[in-house]
């Protein structure tokens, strides 16, 4: 898609869901914070990784994420947050967040996110968020994630 200044309509923002969204942008914060807890549950080794401050960091961004969703599952389109995650990457890599940390958060949020919507909304925002992880991924394959690496395949290539 376009930039809407080019040619290409903007987003009809109640083409989608938009009466869904109300719960979804009222409670935000008990959102990313039931994510952040699903987040760490799958994956102990994150509170560890990260510390408090990371994980007041990812609990910041799933708010964000949380508003590109609504954004999305209101116009009917993944664009919005597709194109988040796109334009995220490099800020969570500044960060040195991996991938894979970011996608156990979006994890959570597909958990959190269905105890609120139901019905078309719910299939749909979980399209979505499986959509910003198959992002995540084809951007962990990108040199310069953080995350751990096997030490048997890196002695091979380093040629040790």
């Amino acid at each position: 898609m376009s930039h809407p200044l080019l040619g290409a309509r903007p987003l009809d923002h109640t083409a989608g869901f938009p009466s869904a969204i109300a719960p979804l942008t009222a409670q935000w914060e008990q959102l990313a914070g039931r994510a952040i807890v699903a987040a760490v549950e799958r994956n102990p080794e994150l509170r560890d990784r990260v510390g408090d401050l990371g994980l007041r960091h990812l609990m910041r961004d799933g708010q964000v994420v949380l508003e590109k969703l609504a954004e999305s599952v209101a116009s009917g389109s993944i664009t919005p947050l597709k194109s988040f995650t796109e334009h995220g990457t490099p800020t969570w890599r500044r960060r040195r967040i991996s991938m894979d940390d970011v996608t156990d958060l979006y994890e959570g949020l597909r958990i959190a996110v269905a105890t609120v919507l139901s019905g078309e909304a719910a299939a749909f925002a979980d399209r979505a968020l499986l959509e910003g992880i198959a992002v995540l991924k084809w951007h962990r394959r990108l040199g310069g994630d953080t995350r751990k690496r096997n030490r048997i395949l890196a002695a091979i290539y380093k040629g040790a």
